[in-house]
């Protein structure tokens, strides 16, 4: 039997049902958490969360998956006037205290990636929150006091991680306000950050681009959706909408400067993205020739069945016969 090889922590969440361990990913984190001098923790504020200030007024908050999928980051840019928060994780701890700590007193403007529990569902500890426009409708059916409730069994114990049911945030509904592609926001003295679409893992799927330091944070790219996720904006749940992106994205690769994922390794080469998109090239080019054919036991319990395509010095990119085409679907038997 396979025994998974800890990585020592000091979070006040604790495993139960450990994620299977991605050799590249693991060591990454090992290194990071255990050896860096970039960590900084502050458990009388908010024992859940470790940052890393990978570059000046840049942090990177790491949290453990409270439902067994991949830990999440989330990131702070600490502007001249405003600070930014991309994505809020699942809402337990004060991420709010720990972000003031780390900039102060400032005005804070908080975005989601996408509507996924491991990204927004931290969302009810402030007053608004922003995202791409096709993602309102998701978010907003996640607006809710029982976003949790999945977490737990019917005894109220923990399903996938211990941690204490009390340090989940009070929650209150927030207002949600939808921004197309291109948009900017300025923290102050023009420095700007632009909302850039990435849709495929969902409809509004949205990453952050710094014009200042050219860092771009992408979220979740990997893991394409279903176009049932959307009556309205399915079609941006494909291959085909993602690639769309990344030709229209590749005209700024000479200027970007450290990709920044929701998940894994962090400040990577600007080639993942040119990777990225040579394989979904490579999809719409073939879509029955993949790689590998799997079966995986998700959050909530459902079974996904998806085709991968390996992406060049990465992982893969998971897809299913609904959601290559925007406007088509594909013949496909196992």
């Amino acid at each position: 039997m396979i025994k998974y090889r800890p990585i020592e922590s000091q979070l006040k969440s604790k495993r139960i049902v450990e994620e299977l361990e991605h050799p590249v990913r693991w060591s990454f984190m090992k290194v990071l958490r255990e050896t860096s001098t970039l960590k900084q923790f502050y458990p009388d504020i908010n024992p859940y969360v470790e940052a890393y200030e990978f570059r000046k007024d840049l942090f990177c908050l790491y949290s453990d998956s409270l439902d067994g999928a991949g830990d999440p980051w989330m990131y702070v840019i600490n502007g001249p006037q405003k600070a930014m928060i991309i994505d809020t994780g699942f809402g337990v701890g004060d991420l709010k205290g720990l972000v003031h700590h780390l900039v102060g007193d400032k005005e804070l403007i908080v975005v989601n990636t996408h509507h996924h529990f491991d990204h927004a569902y931290g969302n009810a500890q402030f007053e608004t929150v922003y995202c791409h426009e096709y993602e309102v409708e998701l978010l907003q059916q996640r607006n809710n006091p029982h976003i949790w409730d999945y977490l737990f069994n019917e005894d109220g114990s923990c399903k996938w991680t211990e941690f204490d049911r009390n340090d989940l945030i009070t929650y209150h509904p927030y207002q949600i306000i939808g921004i197309p592609d291109g948009y900017c926001f300025d923290l102050g003295d023009g420095y700007l950050v632009e909302a850039v679409h990435l849709p495929g893992h969902a409809p509004g799927q949205c990453g952050y681009y710094d014009h200042q330091s050219h860092a771009l944070f992408t979220g979740d790219i990997t893991g394409i959706a279903s176009k049932s996720i959307s009556e309205k904006y399915g079609r941006y749940c494909t291959v085909e909408a993602q690639y769309n992106a990344f030709v229209k994205l590749s005209k700024r690769f000479d200027e970007i400067n450290g990709v920044f994922p929701g998940h894994g390794a962090l400040d990577q080469s600007v080639y993942t993205l040119q990777y990225h998109m040579d394989a979904l090239k490579a999809i719409l080019d073939n879509p029955l020739n993949y790689d590998e054919y799997k079966e995986h036991v998700m959050a909530k319990g459902q079974i996904s069945k998806t085709m991968r395509k390996y992406i060049y010095q990465g992982t893969a990119i998971r897809y299913m016969p609904d959601n290559v085409y925007m406007d088509r679907d594909i013949e496909f038997s196992e």
